[in-house]
């Protein structure tokens, strides 16, 4: 299969190196512009601490133009701007793949007439120095149609590619449920880590209690107005379950605010807020988190 990735963050050379080992596949990396020097090669730990390197095989107008999936692996304020560069020079038939954190307002991205899809993983990865990638923890991927349409035969190729790369995968009919769930969870972990510059395990403590339940309970109200249907408690252990599965682990918004780079706050704690806007409803907690945050910003 023909895919590009774009993005050379941690998940995109993630995927780069999990899809290039099949042989049948032919992948490329498309990088930031903001890039002004790209290697002949890049490197990869796995998960068993083994180290290997790989060429780099960059993509250009004609690789876009056979890409059958574009699987865009950046950051959510980003996203506009990759897809944006992609018009005119993809296929109609390709296949477009959003792994992001965080919630983007689909309504503000180009028109493509492509089948799009979101990519929802816990596999952990971390980048140990430009272009090189470590995969850092075993995690399970969920994959759902967002916009258009696909034929069957397609889209069992697209899964079987994914799922061959970075096992396991669930391809889900019910994905904007999972969404919810991820952006709640991101939600807590995310801005308290950050904020106090703790690992992810540390908010299993007793102190962050109250701020957890209250986090939750006013995602919860906002997610009931979006007919996504959350249990307090169901909500709550899934969260503490994350804490405690990834407690030596830096949350992505707490390794931004650490090596001095813009957060997605806007698009996790403050999708919260402003769907709330949108709807009437208060949710203070986030409002405050979001201000914290947002002082801790490189400007």
């Amino acid at each position: 299969m023909n895919i590009t990735v774009i993005g050379q963050g941690a998940i995109g050379l993630l995927w780069y190196h999990r899809l290039a080992q099949n042989l049948n596949n032919h992948v490329s990396l498309l990088c930031s512009a903001r890039i002004t020097s790209v290697p002949q090669a890049t490197k990869f730990t796995d998960i068993d601490d083994n180290t290997s390197s790989k060429a780099l095989i960059p993509a250009n107008n004609q690789i876009l133009r056979h890409a059958e999936l574009i699987l865009c692996c950046v950051k959510s304020y980003h996203v506009v701007e990759a897809i944006a560069s992609l018009k005119n020079r993809i296929d109609v038939n390709a296949i477009v793949i959003y792994c992001h954190n965080g919630m983007v307002d689909f309504n503000q991205l180009p028109d493509l007439s492509q089948a799009c899809y979101t990519l929802l993983t816990t596999h952990g990865s971390k980048i140990i120095q430009p272009f090189h990638v470590q995969h850092t923890g075993l995690g399970h991927n969920d994959l759902g149609l967002i916009y258009g349409s696909i034929q069957q035969k397609k889209q069992a190729q697209v899964v079987k590619a994914l799922a061959t790369a970075l096992p396991s995968l669930t391809l889900s009919h019910h994905i904007k449920e999972k969404q919810w769930l991820k952006l709640a969870i991101n939600c807590v972990i995310n801005p308290l880590t950050a904020i106090d510059n703790i690992e992810n395990g540390q908010l299993l403590q007793q102190k962050y209690s109250i701020i957890i339940d209250k986090l939750l309970a006013e995602i919860i109200s906002v997610a009931n107005k979006e007919d996504i249907i959350f249990s307090f408690e169901d909500l709550k252990n899934q969260v503490l379950d994350v804490a405690e599965k990834t407690a030596k682990n830096c949350s992505s918004m707490r390794s931004d605010i650490l090596k001095k780079r813009k957060t997605e706050i806007d698009y996790i704690n403050g999708y919260i807020a402003n769907t709330a806007k949108k709807i009437g409803i208060s949710v203070p907690e986030h409002e405050k988190l979001i201000q914290q945050v947002r002082a801790l910003e490189v400007k």
